[in-house]
C-alpha cells in the first residue's frame, strides 16, 4: 500500500491575483451569512408587533456588527419616537408618558416651558398649544395633557417637581437604534424607579425614572444574548410579557414595596434579536416550551466557508478584519498561511473558519512580530513565527507528557514487533486550555480458553464511556461474524489501554483494538513502528474519526524522541484524507521519506500493513484469517480433515 504524498497532507488554495490583502475588496461578516441575510429581509417585511428573530450562532461572533450591517441593508424605515414622562396632574403618583415625534423632544420641552410661563401670567397661550400640536401631528394624548396643564396653572395649582418634563429618550437623527444588552440587571434592562428619603418620608417623581436598555432600543432593535437570560430566567418571562402586551413595566426596588408609585408603562415597539449557540437555545426551550411559537423566525450563522466555491469572498472577509482592527497589510504568503490556519480550525481542507476571534488572534500576533521587525507588511514568516511563539507559550502540558516518554515511564515502542500490542492514538482535551494535543497510547490484547467473550478491562474498571462500550461490542460482532458464524469461539480475550488512569470514551480506538485482537488470535506480531486510529463497523469497514491531525503529530513527537527510523508512520481512515492539515515539521519529514501516512478503508488493509501478512480468506490456511480459523477449529475439537472437507464443500 502506498503512503500519502506530501501534496495530500495540506489544503491547496488558489488565491486571486492579489499582491497584498489591501488590494482585496473588504467584505463584512454579514456578506458571508446568506441565511441571516434572508432572515433580516423577512423580518423587515413582517407585519407583526414586536417580532423576535433567533440567531443560532457560536462563540466569537460580533453580533452587534452583524445586526448593524443587515439592518442597514434591509430596514428602510423605522417607527422612531422620543419618549418623555410628565407629572399626572390628576394623580401625581402615576406619571404619564408622552410619545413625541423623533427628534422633537427638546423643542417640546422648551415650548411647554413657554406655555407654563404664559399660563402662570394669565396670558393667551393658544398659539403655543397649536404650535406644539402641529409639531406632534395633533396627538390626542398630548392635546389632553396641554389642556389640563393650562387649566392646572390657571387655577394656581402646584407641581411635585419644578421641571415638568423628563425627556427620557431623544433621537438626535433618523438612525435606527441597535442596542446590545450585555450583563444586565432587571433595572438596566427594564428601567429603574429611584426614590428619595426626606425626614423619614420616602417619595419619588417622574424625574427619578431612569430608562433601561429596552427604552433606548424602542423603535429599533434589541440584541439579547440567551446566556444572560439563562442566568436570570425571570427576565425572559418578563421580556416575553412585554413583547406580548406591547408595554414595559417598570422595575421597582425592594425598598419601595410598601410605597405606592406607579408610572404608566410606556409603549413597546422593538425587534428582538436573541443570539446564542445551539446549547443555549436548547436550554431556553426547556425553560419555555412556547419559544418556537414566539421566535418562529430563526436562522443559522454559519461558522465555515466553502473555499472551493468562493475563495475570493473569504479573502475579502480577511481584508475586512484587517481594516476593522487597523492591522498591517499582508503579502500573498501570509494570506495563504492564514487560509491554511482557518482550514485547520474547521478540520477540512475545503472549508475555512469564519470565527473572527480565532482568526484575529493570529493576525494580531503576526502584526506584533512585523512591528517588532519594523516591517510594513506581514509576511508568511511572520505568520509562522506567530504560531510557533503561541505554541511555545502553550506547550508546557505537551512537554510534560513527552517527559514521561523521555524518562522511560511511559512504555511505548516505535521499533520492533510484538504479538497483541499496538500503538493507538488519542487526543487530550483539557478544560480551559485552547489547544488539543495528541498522545499515543499502548493497547494490548491477550487470549485464553473461554466462552468467546471480549473482556474490556476499561469498561469493567468503570474507566470507559458508553460510546467506547459500543465500539467494543462492534469488535465482538465483527469477530463473531467472521470466525464464529458456524461454531462458537472457544477463546476469550482481554483488551486494555495500558498506563491509562483516566476515563476514556469514543470509538476511534476500535480499529486499533481489533487489530491487536487479530494479532493475538493469529499469534502474528505487529510492527511497532506504526500507530493507528479509526473506527470500524461489524463488517470491518474503517470509519472516520476526529482529531486526526493532532493524533498524527502526537505519534510523530514520540518517534522524534525515540529516533526517526524512516519506517515509522500512522494508519488513518481513508475517509479522513480531507481532514489532513499537518504541521510543517511533519510535512517536511514525510517529504524526506522519514515518516509516512497510510490511508486504509478496511480492517484487512490495516492488518496486512501492520503485520506484513496477507489477511486473506478464512478458508485459506496460509493467510492470517485462515490461521485464526484453523486455531479455533482445533480448539473446538474439529480435525484437520473435517475442516478441509468443510472448506472444500463450501467452495463448491
Amino acid at each position: 500500500m502506498q503512503p500519502l504524498s506530501p501534496a495530500e497532507l495540506n489544503p491547496a488554495f488558489a488565491l486571486p491575483e492579489l499582491t497584498t490583502l489591501n488590494a482585496a475588496t473588504p467584505l463584512p461578516f454579514s456578506a458571508l451569512q446568506a441565511r441571516a441575510d434572508s432572515a433580516f429581509a423577512t423580518l423587515s417585511g413582517l407585519n407583526a408587533a414586536n417580532p423576535v428573530l433567533l440567531l443560532n450562532g457560536f462563540p466569537g461572533v460580533d453580533y452587534e456588527e452583524l445586526v448593524q450591517d443587515l439592518v442597514r441593508k434591509h430596514a428602510n424605515h423605522a417607527d422612531l419616537f422620543d419618549l418623555c414622562y410628565a407629572e399626572n396632574l390628576h394623580h401625581p403618583q402615576k406619571p404619564i408618558w408622552l410619545r413625541l415625534k423623533a427628534g422633537t423632544g427638546i423643542e417640546f420641552c422648551e415650548l411647554v416651558g413657554q406655555l407654563l410661563e404664559l399660563s402662570s401670567r394669565h396670558l393667551e397661550a393658544e398659539h403655543i398649544v397649536e404650535r406644539i400640536l402641529r409639531k406632534q401631528g395633533q396627538d390626542e394624548k398630548i392635546a389632553d395633557y396641554l389642556s389640563l396643564l393650562s387649566q392646572h396653572v390657571a387655577a394656581g395649582e402646584g407641581f411635585s417637581h419644578p421641571i415638568l418634563i423628563n425627556l427620557m429618550v431623544h433621537r438626535h437623527d433618523s438612525t435606527i437604534p441597535i442596542v446590545y444588552a450585555r450583563q444586565f440587571s432587571p433595572e438596566q434592562l427594564f428601567g429603574a424607579i429611584h426614590f428619595q428619603t426626606e425626614q423619614g418620608s420616602v417619595f419619588s417623581h417622574h424625574h427619578l425614572l431612569e430608562p433601561g436598555l429596552i427604552h433606548q432600543a424602542n423603535g429599533g432593535y434589541l440584541i439579547v444574548p440567551i446566556e444572560e437570560l439563562l442566568d436570570q430566567p425571570n427576565l425572559w418571562f418578563r421580556l416575553k410579557n412585554a413583547l406580548v402586551t406591547r408595554r414595559v413595566e417598570w422595575s421597582r426596588p425592594a425598598e419601595m414595596a410598601a410605597f405606592y408609585f406607579q408610572p404608566e408603562p410606556p409603549p413597546l415597539d422593538i425587534h428582538l434579536i436573541l443570539v446564542g449557540d445551539r446549547m443555549a437555545v436548547a436550554e431556553l426551550y426547556m425553560l419555555d416550551r412556547e419559544l418556537d411559537t414566539l421566535a418562529f423566525l430563526r436562522a443559522d450563522i454559519i461558522p465555515e466557508w466553502d473555499a472551493q466555491q468562493d475563495l475570493p469572498s473569504y479573502i475579502g472577509f480577511l481584508a475586512h478584519l484587517r481594516r476593522k482592527h487597523e492591522l498591517r497589510d499582508m503579502d500573498g504568503g501570509a494570506m495563504l498561511r492564514l487560509c491554511r490556519y482557518g482550514s485547520r480550525l474547521t478540520e477540512h481542507q475545503h472549508r475555512l473558519s469564519l470565527v473572527e476571534a480565532q482568526l484575529l488572534a493570529l493576525m494580531q500576533l503576526a502584526d506584533v512580530i512585523a512591528k517588532r521587525e519594523q516591517s510594513e507588511l506581514i509576511t508568511e514568516a511572520h505568520m509562522v513565527l506567530a504560531q510557533q511563539e503561541q505554541d511555545y507559550r502553550l506547550s508546557f502540558l505537551v512537554e510534560h507528557s513527552d517527559l514521561g516518554v523521555r524518562d522511560g515511564q511511559f512504555l511505548l515502542q516505535t521499533q520492533g514487533r510484538e504479538i497483541g500490542q499496538i500503538n493507538g492514538l488519542s487526543v487530550i482535551q483539557i478544560v480551559g486550555h485552547p489547544y488539543d494535543f495528541g498522545e499515543p497510547v499502548r493497547l494490548t490484547a491477550t487470549v485464553h480458553l473461554g466462552d468467546g467473550d471480549i473482556a474490556d478491562i476499561e469498561r469493567k474498571a468503570e474507566l470507559a464511556g458508553h460510546i467506547h462500550a459500543k465500539a467494543m461490542m462492534i469488535i465482538h460482532g465483527y469477530l463473531a461474524n467472521l470466525f464464529g458464524a458456524e461454531h462458537p469461539s472457544p477463546l476469550s480475550a482481554n483488551l486494555v489501554f495500558e498506563q491509562s488512569y483516566h476515563e476514556i470514551d469514543g470509538d476511534s480506538a476500535s480499529l486499533a483494538g481489533l487489530c491487536a485482537l487479530l494479532s493475538a488470535l493469529a499469534r502474528e506480531p505487529i510492527y511497532q513502528h506504526f500507530a493507528i486510529t479509526g473506527a470500524v463497523d461489524q463488517f470491518g469497514n474503517v470509519q472516520p474519526v476526529g482529531g486526526v491531525n493532532e493524533k498524527i503529530e502526537g505519534f510523530f513527537r514520540l518517534c522524534q524522541i525515540q529516533g526517526l527510523s524512516g519506517e515509522q508512520g500512522v494508519l488513518i481512515p481513508a475517509s479522513n484524507r480531507l481532514q489532513l492539515n499537518l504541521s510543517d515539521e511533519v510535512c517536511a519529514a514525510i517529504a524526506a521519506g522519514r515518516f509516512h501516512i497510510y490511508p486504509v478503508a478496511h480492517v484487512e488493509q490495516a492488518i496486512e500493513l501492520l503485520t506484513g501478512c496477507p489477511a486473506g480468506d478464512v478458508d485459506r490456511p496460509e493467510t492470517l484469517f485462515g490461521r485464526i480459523r484453523e486455531r479455533l477449529d482445533e480448539l473446538n475439537g474439529h480435525s484437520v480433515e473435517s475442516g478441509f472437507l468443510r472448506r472444500l464443500f463450501r467452495r463448491n
